[in-house]
């Protein structure tokens, strides 16, 4: 088409350097596949020749509702490792102290939640949740230090339980994001691009565009499924660190952010 002038060289320099940059993107994408199930290999305590196991084709599908939050902190505290730890920590102390004499108990909630205030004004939360620890009959002035050294073990147990509340609310925020951004690829963007592309179909037939035009827009098309592929892998990524955030210590957004800069999109498009 170039030779006999109907492709002119402009546009010909454009499609070399769309193939040129998809073909590098999907040599980066099968290096990252290479080093993610090495990564797996290494977390799964495989050897080399013992590595055999089989990943699925294709992630599964958004879930058709999502995990509403209801008593989502009151389960992290019940069921999380570390809060579990802190409060046997507080109950291994007064052992330890030989304090057996309960005078009464604190809501290390409450406790946690006062010291962090900076208005010095009693908060109004209304809390319905509570690690209640006893505190006990102290007695003569010689157990102060007994008493200092457990009064700091239940200020850890109060600022885990504070901790442990707001990475649930943390990763679940973003769980519901993700999921809102999936859903949103799914039931807008894939289909009015499909749209789009059927359209320009009739339009080629009825050859009112030319070839590169529709090639152009199949790639549109092919990078909004690449998008809708990536934020449901996002979500999927954000479920599991919440169901780690209800459960035990969240790893955070180190491997939500490891995987969003994977070239997933990119190369997906050039292959």
């Amino acid at each position: 088409m170039a030779a006999v002038g109907n492709f002119n060289r402009l546009t010909q320099m454009r499609e070399q350097a769309f193939y040129a940059d998809a073909t590098a993107q999907l040599a980066k994408a099968k290096v990252a596949a290479v080093v993610e199930r090495e990564r797996l290999t290494r977390l799964l305590g495989l050897t080399g020749s013992d590595a055999r196991f089989q990943l699925p084709e294709r992630l599964p599908d958004l879930p058709g509702t999502p995990l509403e939050p209801v008593d989502a902190e009151r389960t992290a505290l019940e069921q999380r490792l570390d809060v579990q730890l802190a409060r046997r920590s507080v109950e291994a102390m007064a052992a330890n102290l030989g304090l057996t004499k309960a005078t009464r108990f604190i809501n290390v909630l409450e406790l946690g939640y006062t010291n962090e205030s900076n208005t010095g004004e009693k908060r109004q939360n209304g809390y319905e949740i509570e690690i209640a620890l006893p505190l006990f009959d102290w007695g003569d002035a010689k157990l102060a230090r007994a008493e200092a050294a457990y009064m700091q073990s239940v200020e850890r147990t109060a600022q885990v339980a504070i901790n442990a509340q707001s990475e649930v609310r943390e990763t679940y925020q973003t769980y519901r994001t993700f999921y809102d951004v999936a859903r949103h690829y799914r039931e807008e963007i894939v289909p009015l691009r499909k749209r789009i592309a059927d359209e320009n179909v009739l339009r080629y037939n009825g050859m009112l565009i030319s070839v590169f035009e529709l090639l152009a827009d199949a790639r549109q098309q092919i990078a909004s499924i690449t998008a809708y592929i990536e934020a449901l892998r996002d979500f999927w990524i954000a479920d599991s660190e919440l169901q780690l955030a209800l459960n035990g210590k969240s790893p955070g957004g180190l491997s939500r952010s490891r995987a969003l800069a994977m070239p997933t999109g990119r190369a997906a498009v050039g292959h």
